[in-house]
């Protein structure tokens, strides 16, 4: 990458395809003392808990650089202690010129996409179209970048499970089914531009 800003609180990477990818490199908890694998179930955990949430999200997007593909990069600090680093960046300008939408790697699960306040169906259409499936979540960064960026996002299961515990795991082969599905969102020859609709809750 020739343009990365870095701070404390993000790190952002201009690349040249018009979709950011974004991860948080912070977890619940410290570096974990083992990994084990089992290699009869490919799955993964550690007695003093993984930290999956969100270290899966980063190795996929290292691993889609390693690639040679050159989106957009966005890596955040202090999403679990309420997106500190994510609303600090949705305060500045958009770093990149062209921002198509963007996809954060940070779901629990094997094919979900949460959308949260984001509510464009046409883009919900076109996620669903490389194989996952809409569902409900909280919050992570797209709840404070898309808004301010007003362009769509959504956030994509890596495979972890039981998040935020000690008994947390990551399924190896949803993490690979996800990976291939978001290169092939970054390689489609037209990349189409979706804008962020707020949806109007029923609350409101």
């Amino acid at each position: 990458y020739k343009r990365v800003i870095s701070t404390k609180h993000y790190i952002c990477a201009v690349g040249d395809i018009p979709i950011a990818l974004v991860a948080h490199m912070d977890t619940v908890f410290d570096i974990p003392s083992e990994i084990f694998y089992d290699r009869d179930r490919n799955v993964m955990w550690s007695p003093t808990g993984m930290g999956a949430d969100d270290r899966t999200g980063i190795f996929i997007i290292m691993q889609i650089i390693k690639e040679g593909l050159r989106p957009h990069i966005i890596f955040t600090t202090g999403e679990e202690k309420g997106c500190v680093g994510s609303g600090i960046l949705a305060g500045q300008k958009c770093p990149f010129k062209k921002l198509n939408y963007i996809i954060q790697l940070d779901r629990r699960g094997t094919n979900d996409c949460v959308f949260y306040d984001c509510d464009n169906p046409e883009f919900t259409k076109y996620v669903e179209s490389f194989g996952f499936s809409e569902a409900i979540g909280s919050f992570t960064d797209i709840t404070e970048l898309c808004p301010k960026w007003k362009v769509a996002g959504v956030n994509l299961s890596v495979g972890y499970k039981d998040e935020h515990t000690k008994q947390e795991r990551l399924y190896v082969t949803p993490m690979w089914a996800t990976f291939d599905k978001v290169k092939k969102m970054l390689t489609e020859e037209e990349i189409p531009f979706f804008e962020y609709k707020e949806s109007i809750s029923a609350w409101r």
